[in-house]
């Protein structure tokens, strides 16, 4: 793995003390406090070969694209996904020309898929991507249409459902059931042109049946807008129609503008309802803002998921815009940079794994900026210093036992994902110096059993159905003859069911039952030998 030639071993930097001073920054981490459960990190996407990539031109005439060997995308592949640990895909299409143009015919309960296009960068190179990356660990994907066809107007949403499902019926055929599918990128940006909310609540009223009729359980993602603004204009009269809101996956906002105000509203808009609240496109030239960024709508906005503008992008793009710059030559590519805000990301991407629970965190310095996370008995910290010198800092843990190491790694102006010396917890309290303007995150490493039990103990479990109605069949494989905590979340982090599992044949199967739980988005946990396992469940009726 290249992650061995990028890190650096700094011995120096972070300095352990137990010497309290008066003008020390207070950090207080609370982990029976529990907000958001996290969905990972992850980034929009153009295919490598896409003229668009290295400045070419995407409609008639298309100029050609990047020249890049399958062995040259692997190595770019493995750094965005094996080592920065992203685990979402948003493929942008819908620029590339029409998926269906003219209209196949005058009836959308008739599709004929011979007048629809799906070929390359339009749909089927996205799934070729996709098909790579999931064994690399990603499990969210879900297209964003930036324009959709010429021909539709708000007078005829079922046309549009009709596209939709075929896409997503194409997704399907391929082996490639979409975990989520975005109604469309940025209804309220004029580029893709302007659609309302009552369009798209619309539209969606006549998709999901279509998707139900078809034993397809992917779940729609709104509105992917412009900013908090736009989103909120058009997720609130989405989700008031009890129809269209059951087939709604998760909130989404981009961050060109608009207002706190409105980020706010749209996270309690996603609690109302029930769904996570994503934010899923930008970036900043400077890496140590979009930082702050990421801190902003996951400390301050309860969003769950972050994705970047793109992970890989020509380098004719200085703007910050991509995690990995393309190098080439013509159209020969010649190589590949990793820019600073790939190794920002990966202060939270690379420790902060799906699953795993926002807890309360507060810092007596508004420079000093810091999130925490749990996963069972395991810690994550991480902590921006925006000051232009050090800073030290008390910590103080509530609510986790047996803490007493913690490992260290930090991002700064002069490093990249520096290692650290190990840091010492006593009596749920450490001190640290933090690097100016710097980035660093704490966390903690599975306990390691004995050689003679040695063997992988993490609980693993079967849901099924998901989405469910009221009834959830739960299949427990491997307990090692212990007795498991079985705990289920909703969105916001709050425990709604909780029961002890007793294991004796180290195999179980429960039907349980969710009477009582309103529709939307939870997440079903297992927690044995010290070790949690989180998957997500769809209640809809």
């Amino acid at each position: 793995m290249k992650i061995l030639n990028i890190l650096t071993i700094a011995g120096l930097g972070i300095i352990c003390s137990t010497r309290l001073t008066a003008q020390n920054v207070t950090i207080n981490i609370d982990a029976l406090n529990v907000n958001q459960t996290m969905e990972g990190f992850g980034t929009s996407l153009r295919v490598f070969n896409d003229p668009h990539v290295i400045g070419g031109t995407t409609s008639a005439p298309i100029t050609a694209g990047l020249i890049i060997s399958t062995a040259q995308e692997d190595t770019i592949l493995n750094l965005l996904y094996n080592e920065l640990g992203l685990t979402r895909v948003r493929p942008a299409t819908g620029e590339d020309g029409p998926i269906e143009d003219p209209n196949d015919n005058n009836d959308p309960d008739s599709t004929d898929l011979s007048q629809f296009d799906f070929s390359w960068k339009k749909m089927d190179a996205h799934i070729d991507y996709i098909s790579r990356v999931i064994p690399r660990g990603v499990d969210t994907y879900f297209p964003s249409t930036i324009e959709i066809e010429s021909w539709m107007t708000t007078s005829n949403p079922e046309e549009y459902a009709e596209w939709a499902f075929a896409i997503i019926k194409r997704w399907k055929d391929q082996g490639y059931e979409l975990p989520y599918y975005a109604i469309m990128n940025e209804p309220g940006y004029i580029r893709g042109g302007i659609w309302p909310g009552t369009y798209i609540r619309d539209c969606i009223k006549l998709l999901g049946p279509k998707l139900d009729t078809a034993g397809i359980s992917t779940k729609i993602v709104i509105p992917d807008d412009l900013n908090a603004d736009e989103a909120y204009t058009r997720s609130q009269i989405i989700m008031a129609d009890t129809v269209a809101q059951k087939y709604v996956g998760a909130l989404a906002y981009h961050l060109y503008g608009g207002s706190n105000t409105n980020k706010t509203a749209m996270m309690q808009l996603g609690q109302q309802y029930n769904v996570p609240v994503w934010m899923t496109e930008y970036s900043r030239s400077n890496a140590f803002d979009w930082g702050n960024q990421i801190h902003d709508v996951i400390a301050n906005y309860n969003v769950s998921a972050v994705d970047h503008m793109w992970g890989f992008f020509g380098a004719q793009e200085t703007n910050g815009t991509q995690f990995i710059s393309l190098n080439f030559t013509g159209t020969n590519y010649t190589g590949y940079t990793i820019n600073k805000q790939y190794y920002v990301t990966g202060q939270y991407s690379r420790h902060v794994k799906p699953g795993s629970q926002r807890i309360d965190a507060t810092s007596s310095n508004i420079d000093v900026r810091v999130t925490a996370y749990k996963d069972g008995t395991d810690i994550v910290i991480v902590v921006i210093n925006n000051h232009s010198n050090p800073q030290t800092v008390d910590f103080a843990i509530n609510g986790l036992n047996n803490l007493s190491t913690l490992k260290a790694v930090r991002t700064s102006q002069t490093e990249n994902w520096a290692i650290l010396p190990d840091i010492t917890v006593a009596n749920d309290s450490f001190t640290t110096t933090l690097t100016a303007n710097s980035i660093t995150t704490f966390y903690s490493e599975p306990l390691t059993t004995s050689v003679q039990d040695f063997s992988d103990k993490s609980p693993s479990f079967i849901i099924y159905p998901n989405p469910s109605t009221n009834q959830l069949n739960i299949r427990l494989n491997e307990l090692q003859a212990v007795t498991a905590t079985l705990l289920i979340t909703d969105i916001n982090g709050k425990i709604v069911r909780q029961e002890s599992v007793q294991s004796t044949d180290m195999k179980v199967e429960k039907n349980y039952s969710l009477s009582g739980l309103p529709d939307g988005t939870y997440f079903i946990s297992i927690e044995a030998n010290g070790t949690r396992t989180t998957q997500k469940i769809i209640l809809t009726r």
